[in-house]
């Protein structure tokens, strides 16, 4: 009888083991950073961020992938600098767990106006934009 109540006990603690580890695993998604702005602003890199937090200097005609928890996220770019700056347009965005979500950056220009900021897009018109482009992996 003994045998069979430490067995049980035993499967018992192993179950709850487990479960616990399945209950700290992070969900996480993608967010994809798109930079296709054409020959206006093409010389300089743009500064992306996540969460006022830098994640890659992005050049004219390349995107990058970055993992982040699934929930609500902000993204934002600017010019130059590696702190996100308080002026900076923020743009949030829903990431799924799982799924992937597109951010394409815009850069706006005319004779008042010079703007980059981000804006949210479907996942084929990402992938339509994404054959034209190469993937930056080193993201300094």
């Amino acid at each position: 009888m003994k045998r069979i109540f430490f067995a049980f006990l035993i499967f018992l603690i192993a179950i709850s083991f487990v479960k616990a580890q399945d209950s700290t695993k992070v969900e996480t998604g993608k967010i994809y950073f798109l930079r296709s702005t054409g020959f206006a602003g093409s010389a300089s890199a743009f500064k992306t961020f996540i969460d006022e937090k830098f994640v890659c200097k992005l050049n004219n005609k390349k995107y990058s992938i970055h993992e982040v928890p699934a929930g609500k996220h902000k993204c934002s770019v600017q010019f130059g600098g590696k702190e996100s700056k308080e002026g900076a347009e923020k743009f949030e965005v829903e990431v799924q767990p799982g799924k992937n979500t597109y951010v394409e950056l815009v850069f706006e220009t005319g004779f008042f106006v010079n703007n980059i900021y981000c804006e949210e897009i479907t996942e084929n018109t990402a992938k339509k934009k994404m054959e034209q482009m190469k993937e930056d992996t080193e993201c300094q």
